[in-house]
Parts: C-alpha cells; sequence; structure tokens
C-alpha cells in the first residue's frame, strides 16, 4: 500500500467518525447553547464533504498510480467543499445574485462530486434520473405535450443547486444529517456491545422447539436486527451467516434458505423502533412526531412477520422438518443477564419518545450515551458483561460513520431532484396528471404507484425510491382524499419491495451467495415468501385501522382479521395448514382469505364484512380442531406406528 493510499486510509477514518459526532454536537444544540449562529445547511453541508471525501478516499487500494491521485484530488476537492459551503452559505443563501459566477461554480462542482460519488456507491440509476431533471430544467420547453415546462438559463439552474435551501442542502440532507445518522450511530454501538448475538439468543427462545424451528429463528433474529439497523442487505450479511446454514442443516433448500432470511431481513425496514431512512423522512415530510410512524408501522410489521411464520410453519410440516433439537441454547434468564444493556437501552429510547414526548433523534443520542456509560464501566471495572474500551468504542463510531456516508449522498441527489421538481413545476404537473387519473380509477393509480415504485427500487435504495415517490406520487393520493399517512406508507412499502422483487432483488442475492444458492432461484423464492407485503399497502389505503387511524376497536378488529386472512391464504397457497390441504379446502382457504380483506363495505353493509371475517375465524378454528384430532389418533392406536401399518 503506497503512502498516498495510506494517508487517505486515516483521513477517510477520521472522518468517519467526524461526522456522526457532529450530528451529535448539532443535535444537542451545542452550538445554541454556546451563543452561535449557525444555519442547519451549513452543518449538513460541512458533513455531505466529509462524507465524499471519505468516499473517495476508502477505495483508492488496488488502483494505479493516476487514478489514486485523481481519486485523492476529488476527496481533497470534496472536504474543501465542506468547509466552504460552510464559511459562505450564510452569504450566498441571501444573495446569490450578487455573486452570479460564484454561485454557478459552486453548483456545478457540488453537483459532478455528489454525482461521481453517487455513481460509486449505488450506481448510475439514481444518476441517470438526476442528470434528467437537469435536463429537463435546462430544456423543458422542448418537451412536448401536458409536461412542457419551461427552460432556464444554465447558470440559473447550477446557482440554485448550489445556493437554494430547497434543493442540496435542503430537508432532505438535513433529515439525513440529524436525524438518520444519529440512528445508524445508535445501531452501530448496539451492535459492538452484543447486541447481535442478544437477538440471535432471545429469537432461539421465543422460536421455540416446533416444525422449522430454524426458519422461525431467523424470522425473529433478522426482524430484531433489523429494526435498528434498517437495511435489508447488512441484516442479511450480519444475521445470515448464522440462520442460513442452521436452515440447510435442518432440510430447507439452498434457495428457501437464502429466500426466508432476505424476506425476514427486509422486513427490518418496516419493524419498529428504529425501522429505516425513509421512516425519518416520512416524519420530517409529514411534519409530525416519529412516535405517530412507529405506532402506523407497528401492525403490519406484526402482519408481515406473523404471516412469514406461518408460511414457514406450514411448509416445515409439509415437508416434514422437524425441529432442530441440536441448537444449543442458553436459558432465558442468561439471554438477559448477557444481554440486558440492549434492553436498557431500547427501554430509554421508547420511554423518551412515547412518555418524555423527546424528538426521536434526542432520544437515540442518551440511549447510545447509556450504551457508553454502562460498556465502559464494565471495561474500567474489569468485571464480565459488555466490555469495551475507549478505543473499541471510537472504532464502532467509525465504522457506523462510514455506513452514514452513503445515505448523505443519496439525499443529496433527491433533494437536487426534489429542488428542480419544484422550481421547473414538473411536480405540479405531475401530480395533476395523477389526479386527473386517480379521480376516474383510484385503485389503477394505487398500481401505477405501486409498479413505479418497484421498478424505481431495481437500481435505488429505498431512501430514494421513498422520496421520489413521496415529491410525484404522494401528493396526488392525498389529492384525491387518501389520509397523507397512508400515501407515504404506500410508497414507502413499494419503496422497499424491490429487496426482494425479482431479477434486481439485493437482498435475496446477498442471501443466496451465503447460501451458495442461484441467485434467480433465490430471488424467486423470496418473491413467493414475500407476497404479503404486496398486499398490505392496499390496505392501508381502504382499511385504515391498519394503520391505528380509527377507534381503538376498530383498529384490533382490522388487524386481527387481517392477520387470519393473510394466513387462511398462506395456507391455501402451499397447499397445508396444521395438517395436508385438499383441492376444494385449498380453493375455499384462499377465497375466503381474499374476501376478508377486501373492501365489502364499499359494495354491501358492515354485515357482510363482519360475516365474512366471522367465518375466516370460523374456518381457521374448525381447522385447528380437525388437525388435533388427526394428530390425537395415532397416539391412542400406537400399533399404526409399526412400519407399513399406515399404509405407506
Amino acid at each position: 500500500m503506497s503512502k498516498l493510499t495510506t494517508a487517505f486510509a486515516l483521513l477517510g477514518a477520521v472522518l468517519a467518525f467526524v461526522v456522526p459526532m457532529t450530528a451529535v454536537v448539532w443535535v444537542m444544540a451545542v452550538p445554541q447553547r454556546l451563543g452561535l449562529l449557525i444555519y442547519p445547511e451549513q452543518v449538513a453541508a460541512f458533513m455531505l464533504g466529509a462524507s465524499l471525501a471519505a468516499v473517495y478516499g476508502r477505495d483508492m487500494a488496488g488502483k494505479g498510480p493516476l487514478v489514486a491521485t485523481i481519486d485523492a484530488v476529488l476527496s481533497l476537492a470534496s472536504l474543501v467543499l465542506g468547509i466552504y459551503v460552510y464559511l459562505r452559505f450564510p452569504v450566498l443563501s441571501e444573495g446569490a445574485f450578487y455573486h452570479p459566477t460564484e454561485s454557478s461554480i459552486l453548483g456545478v462542482v457540488v453537483s459532478v462530486l455528489v454525482l461521481e460519488g453517487l455513481r460509486r456507491v449505488v450506481g448510475w440509476t439514481l444518476v441517470v434520473i438526476t442528470l434528467a431533471m437537469f435536463l429537463y430544467a435546462l430544456f423543458g420547453d422542448l418537451v412536448p405535450g401536458p409536461l412542457r415546462g419551461r427552460g432556464l438559463p444554465f447558470g440559473d439552474v447550477m446557482m440554485f443547486v448550489g445556493t437554494d435551501s430547497s434543493a442540496t442542502w435542503g430537508a432532505a440532507l438535513q433529515i439525513a444529517a440529524f436525524v438518520v445518522v444519529v440512528f445508524v450511530l445508535f445501531g452501530g454501538l448496539l451492535l459492538a456491545i452484543g447486541g447481535g448475538e442478544f437477538f440471535t439468543q432471545l429469537a432461539m427462545r421465543v422460536a421455540g422447539s416446533g416444525p422449522g424451528n430454524t426458519a422461525k429463528i431467523a424470522i425473529v433474529a433478522s426482524g430484531l436486527f433489523g429494526s435498528i439497523s434498517g437495511s435489508a442487505v447488512s441484516n442479511v450479511m450480519s444475521t445470515g451467516v448464522l440462520t442460513i446454514p442452521m436452515m440447510k442443516r435442518s432440510g430447507f433448500r439452498p434457495e428457501q434458505a437464502g429466500a426466508i432470511e432476505a424476506v425476514a431481513s427486509t422486513g427490518g425496514q418496516l419493524a419498529p423502533p428504529v425501522m429505516g431512512a425513509a421512516a425519518f423522512l416520512m416524519a420530517e415530510i409529514l411534519q409530525i412526531p416519529y412516535r405517530e410512524i412507529l405506532l402506523a408501522a407497528l401492525f403490519p410489521a406484526l402482519i408481515y412477520y406473523l404471516s412469514l411464520y406461518a408460511q414457514i410453519d406450514f411448509i416445515a410440516r409439509r415437508e416434514g422438518f422437524g425441529a432442530a433439537n441440536w441448537l444449543e441454547r442458553d436459558t432465558l434468564a442468561a439471554v438477559f443477564t448477557k444481554g440486558w444493556p440492549t434492553l436498557v437501552a431500547f427501554l430509554v429510547l421508547i420511554g423518551l419518545i412515547f412518555f418524555r414526548n423527546a424528538e426521536a433523534e434526542v432520544a437515540a443520542i442518551w440511549a447510545l450515551l447509556v450504551l457508553v456509560v454502562i460498556a465502559l464501566a464494565a471495561w474500567a471495572f474489569g468485571r464480565g458483561g459488555p466490555q469495551l474500551s475507549p478505543r473499541e468504542i471510537v472504532a464502532a463510531i467509525a465504522r457506523a460513520g462510514g455506513q452514514t456516508c452513503d445515505i448523505l449522498l443519496i439525499t443529496a441527489a433527491a433533494g437536487m431532484i426534489i429542488g428542480l421538481l419544484s422550481t421547473t413545476g414538473l411536480g405540479f404537473q405531475l401530480s395533476f396528471f395523477l389526479i386527473g387519473f386517480g379521480g376516474q380509477n383510484l385503485f389503477g393509480l394505487l398500481l401505477i404507484t405501486a409498479v413505479v415504485g418497484i421498478v424505481l427500487g431495481l437500481g435505488l435504495p429505498t431512501t430514494g425510491v421513498y422520496l421520489l415517490l413521496a415529491s410525484m406520487a404522494a401528493p396526488a393520493l392525498v389529492q384525491l382524499g387518501i389520509p397523507p399517512l397512508a400515501a407515504h406508507m404506500f410508497v414507502f412499502y413499494y419503496g422497499m419491495l424491490s429487496m426482494i422483487t425479482p431479477p434486481i432483488a439485493l437482498a435475496a442475492f446477498a442471501a443466496a451467495s451465503i447460501a451458495e444458492a442461484p441467485q434467480l432461484k433465490t430471488g424467486i423464492q423470496a418473491f413467493r415468501f414475500g407476497w404479503v407485503a404486496y398486499l398490505l399497502p392496499f390496505l392501508f389505503i381502504y382499511k385504515p385501522g391498519l394503520l391505528m387511524a380509527g377507534p381503538w376497536w376498530e383498529n384490533l378488529y382490522v388487524f386481527a382479521s387481517s392477520l387470519v386472512a393473510l394466513i387462511l391464504v398462506a395456507g391455501g397457497m402451499i397447499g397445508h395448514g396444521l395438517t395436508p390441504l385438499g383441492l376444494a379446502q385449498r380453493l375455499l382457504f384462499v377465497l375466503i382469505g381474499l374476501l376478508i380483506i377486501a373492501p365489502l363495505r364499499q359494495f354491501g353493509p358492515p354485515l357482510l364484512e363482519f360475516g365474512v371475517s366471522a367465518g375466516g375465524i370460523a374456518l381457521l378454528v374448525l381447522h385447528g380442531i380437525a388437525a388435533r384430532g388427526a394428530t390425537a389418533r395415532p397416539s391412542s392406536q400406537p400399533q399404526t406406528d409399526a412400519p407399513g401399518a399406515t399404509g405407506r
């Protein structure tokens, strides 16, 4: 490794530490307490510049001298950019037209550095979309039809991108810098102190010893782990190395094991209390407390995981997979004895958000401070448990900072797109067009939005997809009378589903590499296991009680009936519940399940919907009674256990 590469690797590590610590300082209002007048755009710009510098400097190893030199120049230019905007933003934001040349050059530099960094981080898709928006801003007057715009001078466009608070340095970047970064830091420290092992051991106890319990462990562990990581791929790579081999050993095919892990890990973006970056963006865009997002996401996340759990149980019974009794599991007391710091941190986080009405990012900082105190105390006094030395804490902070660099680049580009949509009027024109279409066919508009979300997600992370759809499609849904939270949850879910949708199912492909399974087969299996998530967003629209948007009894009814429906559909599709299902039973299960989740109140009296739901519950109860009788009969006639007695 050359001296240049070593120097920039060190610089990248230092900046990766500085970025999250800057967020902590800002969220705790340290500058304000010192009497300093600093704009949030200044701090966000510095954090973006530092992140860009880290991105350009971290991949220099193994490159030739010329390419490494170019990366070094880009890294230094990015750091200078962050410092420059920090110093000059107060002047340029208020008087950009008095400094047109400086403002335009700044816009060009920002655009080039962000887009090239973005290309290295997530590929070409978001870069192409951003460039298309730039072209529309410059040549919108040449676009035919209802989307015709007005062409803006090149200098004005660059000035807007480089200095305006509604573009690069706007809300998207600020939310990522001051909220998402803090939660990524919290998750990083939680894992460093042993949170991952705690989740895995707890999952082993919760999953029990029933059929297919290794896959059930994967579901529970990935759900718990994903609730703090908020990233499907990183979740797969963290928990999958343990759960996928366990599933394969217990009888699941490699592609099945990989798919189960991918679907379970993807659901972590939906599971409170952390969810993913898009959830924090949603709270800020809707201007509602983050706890309302958590409450709205609770029932859908439970249905997602319980339905997946039921599918695994049915498949395990169908295929004859027994319990993996060879697993070494700690007692429940031992699990909590070792993992109590993780539990304490969660209680602090939830308690401050729900009972002290603290902002989510402030609550996260207090929770991570609790973790740091516990780890340092254990290290200082040398008593077992979760020990972390000061060096290890610094390393954990730097690792978390490295993970946030990608998010800051994505949200900076999304800020450019959102700003250009606004200043060119294209966002209004798109919403007007969609409203006209949806006024005639709301379901058709929802279907188009879902497809667009999945297609965009084939090349973009969930955060980028959500921001684009929140700017273009969600306003049209709201204008048609859909509650804002339901509209945004709809696009949020469909932005996430690309992780398990072939042909580019990133979470499934990551799991396939661990399972040593064909990528396409694993993606198809993930699509089949995750079918529940494709239906849930439509329930947000037609049954808002699922998002706790009604009286408590209505919310509980919608949750229970939806869960019953999806279990019935799962059993019918798999062909097995607690016992095998014949063709007529399968069709009945699927039909009743689909009728329960259908918006029957729009076609008849409420009694019709309640009656169908009661019928679905009765069907499950009768199936359970029949299954219990079927398992009891062989035990009362032991002679049937003899070889050949069963007629096989």
